[in-house]
Parts: C-alpha cells; structure tokens; sequence
C-alpha cells in the first residue's frame, strides 16, 4: 500500500483563513469587552496601584528607596530614583520624559508629576491628536534636586526643577523651576522665603556634600539676590 500526500486545496486554505479572521476578530472584540467592563477594568487598576511595577521596570531606582502604594506611573522606564528617596500614594505620568528624583529627597501622600503636555492644532480636537502629530517641545523632564521635601497633594508641570534643599507646602502646583534652598507655596508656586542664610547653607554643604558638589557663596548670593521680596 503506497501512502499518498495530498496537497491542501484552495478552498480548503481559503476557508482556514477565514476562521482565522473571524477568531481574531472575535478575540479582538472579547478583549474590547472587558476593557469596556468598569469592574474588570477596576481589579485592573487595583492590581497595577498595588502589585504593578517591579524594581527592574525602572529606568533607576536605588535599594534603599520606599514606595508605598497605590501607586500609578505610566512609563516606569522614564522614572529615575537615586537613593533614599520615598513616594506615597503617587501618580507619575512619564511618557515621553523623565521624572528623576535625586538622593535624599521624598514627598508625602498624593505627589501628582505630569512631564507632558497636549497639543493645540487648528482642525484638530485635542483628543484625537496622537503622539506622532505632537510638535516637539511639550514633553520635558521633571526634576528634583537633593535633599527635597515635598508636602502632601503637589503638582509638578512638565519641566520644571525643584532645587537642591527646597520645602514644597502642601497643595502646591508647580509651574516652573524653584531655586535652592527656598519654601514653595501656592497655585501656582512660588518662594516665599529662603530655608536658611547663606552661612547656615554653606555650613549645611560643607557637613553633607563633597567640596565638588557644594554651592559657593557667590552663587548663592547670585540666587538670593534674584529671588528676594
């Protein structure tokens, strides 16, 4: 007895594709589904706010730093955290830029950092202006400085910096860069006052910071100068 190979027939392959269109298509609606679904979409959300991002999803993150959830961050690679540093019930939206956090810096519950912008173009509504149509520019690093306490419910807009030593109060938005060693407050922000003299912070530096790295007393004075009332 011969055994003989059959090649598929046209029809036979026409019809496997088909089903293989209509099973995607199925599968591509059942995925819709339960996006659509706010139950499936909340245990979701509840998972990633609590279990979601491993240490090795960062782009840095240091061992000693403490996350304590819920928790949201939209691009864990864009997320920079360099030691001792602690967030608390955070949401972080890094999609095109940075946020870093350097040493010695952490914020209380509800630090709110958003390193982007949307898009205004004639003819367009904002909504349905994607990634690729965006004109360069609107999306920009966020960045805090060393030594950083920030109080509970601060917003941090695209681009900005908050300088080594500052204290952000509670319910602040900030806008643009602070300099060093300043209280922030207020919507949106600004320094109200320096931390400390100029001798406290030199004298501050000289314990912590290797001479390298210390701000001198000329820039300092450039700083409070620019910045007095």
């Amino acid at each position: 007895h011969h055994r003989h190979l059959r090649s598929s027939h046209p029809t036979s392959v026409a019809g496997d594709i088909t089903k293989f269109i209509l099973t995607k298509s199925l599968m591509n609606k059942f995925i819709h589904s339960i996006k659509q679904n706010r139950f499936i979409r909340g245990l979701y959300y509840l998972y990633k706010y609590y279990f979601g991002y491993s240490r090795k999803s960062f782009g840095y993150i240091a061992d000693n730093v403490i996350i304590t959830p819920p928790i949201f961050i939209s691009n864990p690679e864009n997320v920079f955290l360099y030691g001792d540093n602690g967030l608390n019930n955070a949401s972080i939206l890094t999609t095109n830029a940075k946020f870093i956090m350097k040493q010695h810096s952490g914020a209380a519950e509800g630090l709110r950092v958003t390193t982007g912008n949307h898009a205004m173009i004639i003819g367009k509504f904002y909504r349905t202006i994607t990634e690729d149509e965006k004109p360069k520019g609107l999306d920009k690093d966020v960045v805090i400085e060393e030594d950083v306490w920030i109080g509970r419910n601060v917003t941090l807009l695209s681009g900005v910096t908050i300088g080594r030593g500052c204290t952000v109060g509670a319910g602040a938005v900030v806008t643009k860069s602070m300099p060093p060693y300043h209280i922030i407050v207020g919507v949106p922000a600004r320094p109200i006052k320096s931390k400390w003299s100029i001798d406290e912070i030199l004298k501050h530096e000289s314990i912590l910071y290797p001479e390298s790295e210390r701000f001198t007393r000329e820039q300092l004075e450039d700083i409070f100068e620019k910045y007095k009332k």
